[in-house]
């Protein structure tokens, strides 16, 4: 039998047809998950703002003391990529799907979540933080060697992430389909999925810059409809290497 995986266009598609009178649902539930990481930022960097006018700090302390706030914030909500994952793909099978998904990675499987979400959390301050130095310093000195520094740490960062995130994208789908896999076997397991098709993976997410583009041309607006359109299509793309297509052998 030959392996037939479906296209960029066919997964789109794919998405498109699911979401058909389900889109409300979908905008909601990530509109939350947007709202609630945002209100608890603004919170804490209204207490901050108001803690460095009453304490004077250097360029470098304040600069390393708002990447770490902000690594604590993404620590906690990254745990809503498994609801994310719960909703969709609930929906793709045509499941029922509730709002209530969004905090599945707080009620069930918590300790593997905050894991995984301490995984990528720890990646992401790692990757920024030759930036965030790089950036204070030139704000101390005014040398613009630190903006070079600054500029090749971030463009590092941009590519190790970009990496990073492809290798490990399918993990919080695994957690819902091998509940007992350890959060390294899921790691693990997502290298495993992923081998041969981070190209494809790579290529779906850029398609939809132009769209993302547009999104933000519209004040955000267009973001509501673009969102679920997106995360459906990586739920597809998920489903996709897990099932794909088989065609029987032609006899030449």
């Amino acid at each position: 039998m030959n392996v037939q995986y479906m296209t960029s266009s066919e997964l789109k598609t794919r998405a498109k047809d699911l979401l058909d009178g389900r889109y409300g649902s979908a905008m909601l539930i990530l509109f939350l998950g947007n709202m609630l990481p945002w209100a608890l930022s603004t919170v804490v960097n209204g207490f901050l703002g108001a803690f460095r006018l009453l304490v004077p700090l250097s360029p470098l302390t304040r600069v390393l003391l708002a990447l770490l706030v902000s690594a604590v914030i993404t620590f906690f909500t990254n745990i809503f990529s498994a609801g994310y994952a719960l909703f969709f793909l609930n929906m793709a099978c045509r499941r029922s799907c509730e709002v209530s998904n969004l905090f599945y990675g707080f009620r069930w499987q918590f300790r593997k979540c905050l894991a995984l979400s301490g995984f990528f959390t720890a990646v992401s301050f790692i990757l920024q933080l030759p930036y965030s130095i790089c950036y204070s310093m030139f704000l101390q000195t005014d040398n613009s060697y630190w903006v070079i520094g600054a500029l090749l740490s971030a463009s590092a960062a941009l590519v190790l992430s970009t990496l990073i995130t492809l290798v490990f994208s399918q993990c919080f789908y695994l957690l819902l389909d091998f509940p007992d896999y350890s959060a390294k076997q899921l790691l693990q397991g997502s290298m495993r999925v992923m081998k041969g098709h981070m190209g494809r993976l790579f290529y779906l997410r850029v398609s939809f810059v132009p769209l993302i583009l547009l999104g933000v041309l519209t004040c955000g607006i267009g973001l509501l409809w673009l969102e679920p359109y997106m995360q459906m299509t990586y739920t597809c793309f998920f489903l996709d290497i897990m099932n794909p297509r088989k065609e029987p052998v032609r006899d030449v």
